[in-house]
């Protein structure tokens, strides 16, 4: 069935709140599957992040915290009929419900203002609000003794100590970094802090302490005995004893793949003898019985896409849980970046998230859901081949990684290929070489990004994986709510349990030269290229220019050339490069700088230049080279917003069209499997292996890069399209603009100031 057959179509108010019918398997644009729900689905806005029921049952709230403006939902708990709603400055986590009423706290963090606000259920309205030093991030509160309540920031590294009556600031406590979840003891003497930038859980207040549990820990719940501790990039549950603060058990998710980890446990959530965990990278809810003996594995739910909260009404017999990326991917053929506000079709904002209603299951049934989610995660074998293996004629793999293109923007006019020419922005003049190269090695067309943005994309590109710490905060960076840009480069609580295919690499013998990708500073800037990695610091080219868009990327591919000639001479070819090719991000048009065509152009006669240069030299006959993009954001497709570009070149290449489905994460399988070395994650470990796209007998003949067809220099004058818009455009880093607006400068840069991009409509 193709791709387009299985994305649900949504309604042009599918990002408002409603009450969606329940559908069959659906499969995400990553290759997992998720089974629609038998009873009510709402519609939510982007990233819910938490769910509280009111004391009686009948409500249920839910707060957002995507790119789209934050809120706070009102639903009837028995339907998810929405009834009112507060569109909020900030907001994460989840809301706090009073002690002895249904008015909730929430935390409202931001760039500007930093607080907690009380919010009146009854009227959606804030009542008081209590400010936080800057910079702080409040994510998780905890009510704590004396009816004071306990503010975990991200940013600060510090739990603050809130008196609500006064609405003031009492105290705090510094803690570990990036504290995630805070928890009163039963008897209100200490707080647990998860810190999810480290392995740990800090006690304060009467006791101090110290408890080592597992990798970046951002959940808690506890029972009179025992705290629970959600580890989310160790797929498992430590078991604290809290009489003597020792972790007692690791309970490993029941689902998790064994040997690669990505079922991303972050919320849970307790109903006396079972505890709840939601699994977001695994779409699903492990359930365990609590007891004497430790956790015991009942089986599991299936979800939505990225389930983040779990809320729970024994006495009505229903389960809630929030599915941080709905029910579905999204098409945006109608992308229109002229369209201000709330519905401008960027994918950040397409990502709906969902609610659904379902009845507590029995034992029986979670028995039978366990069976459900294990069949419907990713878990392609990899066929025999003589070519896709281990020891096989592909000795050496160069791994080219772009930026932030779709398939339709590149190769909609490409013959034969599901491609629409009407969106193409950067066709064939433009990209002669990328043209030439699905014609000699074959166009995929049904290739995924398991990506969203440059934040999670440059990850999964390289670790086939972006833990919740990075899937959580993104949004908020990229709405610019939160300044902090902490997703590459080795930053502490974005790095996941297998690491990166760099760490792979060295921990496989595998010999490796990267060049530009995890590292900052630059040949052409004020300071030098450096990683905090290292791995990376041994084996990157520090001549090479990092993301710099003055830097042409033939000059990126002639320092890449000066070393490649001397491997070549020594007969000593790295088994692995990595090689980062930025330019096709562009600078929008920006005054002096070069137009969006001539650094799309510049970035495909570098891409032609290197399979060039490969394929004359004696190593071809043992190389595969792999192009693609780190996401697909910045532009419309007519199948998926995360469909993009992927070139396969090598003398094995099949060619023509290929139509299977693939993502960064089957990529990345196939030179794992070539290179011997282990998947990193339950991604790659289940993602289908490029096999098909090999053919036993080679084809040696090179390939002879093509000429620009455009001026690769020519430059942007103070008169076009926006100029001043794209003058103040952040470009030291990916994705430091607003994409809708760069897309929009793009349309017209390449179209024409007159230009009408996609007119903007309903979701498909």
């Amino acid at each position: 069935m193709k791709r387009t057959a299985l994305i649900a179509i949504l309604s042009a108010c599918a990002l408002a709140s409603a009450a969606v019918a329940a559908s069959s398997v659906t499969t995400l644009p990553t290759g997992w599957k998720i089974r629609g729900n038998d009873g009510p689905v709402a519609t939510v806005g982007t990233l819910p992040t938490g769910l509280v029921l009111s004391r009686d049952g009948s409500l249920l709230i839910e707060l957002e915290a995507g790119h789209r403006k934050p809120a706070l939902r009102v639903f009837d708990a028995a339907t998810l009929r929405e009834l009112r709603s507060l569109p909020l400055n900030g907001a994460y986590g989840a809301p706090l419900r009073d002690a002895d009423g249904d008015g909730v706290w929430v935390a409202v963090p931001g760039t500007f203002q930093e607080q907690i606000a009380h919010v009146d259920v009854a009227t959606a309205t804030v009542d008081r609000a209590v400010s936080l030093p800057l910079p702080f991030y409040p994510v998780a509160l905890a009510h704590a003794r004396g009816g004071r309540l306990a503010v975990a920031g991200d940013v600060a590294n510090r739990v603050a100590i809130v008196d609500p009556a006064a609405q003031r600031m009492i105290g705090g406590y510094d803690v570990g970094h990036h504290p995630a979840a805070v928890l009163s003891s039963p008897d209100g003497t200490r707080l647990y802090v998860a810190e999810r930038g480290t392995d740990a859980v800090d006690v304060v207040g009467a006791v101090r302490a110290h408890i080592v549990v597992g990798r970046h820990p951002d959940a808690l719940a506890a029972d009179a005995t025992h705290l629970y501790v959600a580890d989310s990039d160790d797929d498992d549950v430590a078991v604290v004893d809290l009489a003597t603060n020792r972790v007692v058990q690791h309970a490993r998710i029941p689902f998790a793949r064994a040997g690669a980890f990505g079922a991303s446990p972050n919320a849970l959530a307790l109903d006396g003898d079972r505890l709840y965990v939601s699994c977001g990278a695994a779409n699903a809810i492990a359930v365990f019985r609590t007891g004497p003996h430790g956790l015991v594995p009942l089986g599991a739910i299936p979800t939505g896409w990225y389930p983040t909260a779990i809320a729970v009404d024994r006495a009505h017999g229903a389960l809630y849980v929030a599915d941080g990326k709905g029910e579905s991917g999204h098409a945006n053929p109608r992308f229109s970046p002229l369209v201000r506000g709330p519905d401008v079709d960027f994918i950040a904002d397409n990502l709906a998230g969902s609610i659904r209603r379902l009845a507590i299951p029995d034992d029986a049934a979670l028995q039978h859901g366990l069976a459900d989610v294990r069949d419907l995660a990713q878990h392609d074998d990899v066929p025999s081949s003589p070519v896709v293996r281990a020891n096989g004629p592909i000795k050496h793999v160069i791994y080219v990684i772009k930026e932030n293109r779709t398939y339709d923007q590149i190769l909609g006019d490409v013959a034969g290929a599901d491609g629409d020419a009407s969106l193409v922005m950067f066709g064939e003049k433009i990209t002669p070489n990328q043209h030439a190269i699905v014609k000699r090695f074959g166009v995929f067309d049904r290739f995924f990004e398991d990506a969203h943005v440059s934040a999670d994309g440059h990850n999964w590109a390289t670790a086939a994986f972006a833990n919740d710490y990075l899937e959580k905060m993104w949004p908020q960076n990229y709405a610019s709510r939160r300044p902090f840009y902490d997703f590459e480069d080795g930053a502490e609580a974005a790095v996941p349990h297998g690491g990166y295919l760099w760490d792979d690499a060295a921990r496989a013998g595998v010999s490796l030269r990267n060049y530009g990708e995890f590292v900052s500073g630059g040949p052409s800037g004020p300071t030098p290229v450096s990683t905090s990695s290292e791995v990376l610091g041994k084996t990157t080219d520090r001549n090479y220019a990092t993301f710099d868009m003055s830097v042409e990327d033939v000059d990126r591919f002639t320092e890449w050339k000066r070393e490649f000639d001397a491997y070549e001479a020594r007969r000593a070819l790295p088994q692995l490069e990595i090689v980062r090719f930025p330019r096709d991000h562009t600078s929008g048009t920006r005054a002096g700088a070069v137009t969006p065509q001539g650094m799309v152009a510049d970035n495909d006669l570098a891409v032609g230049k290197l399979v060039d240069a490969i394929s004359h030299s004696p190593d071809w006959s043992s190389t595969a080279i792999f192009v693609l993009e780190d996401d697909a954001q910045n532009g419309p497709d007519h199948v998926d917003e995360q469909r993009s570009t992927f070139y396969l070149a090598s003398p094995y290449a099949a060619g023509g069209v290929q139509h299977a489905a693939y993502t960064q994460a089957s990529v990345l399988r196939t030179i794992e499997i070539l290179l011997g070395l282990p998947p990193m994650s339950a991604y790659d470990a289940g993602a289908p292996a490029l096999s098909a796209a090999f053919t036993a007998t080679p084809n040696l003949a090179p390939f002879d890069a093509l000429p620009a067809q455009i001026d690769v220099r020519a430059k942007n004058g103070a008169a076009a399209y926006r100029a001043a818009d794209s003058a103040r455009f952040d470009l030291a880093a990916a994705d430091r603009v607003d994409d809708a607006t760069m897309n929009d400068v793009l349309w017209h840069a390449v179209r024409g100031v007159r230009a009408t991009p996609p007119p903007y409509g309903a979701f498909r």
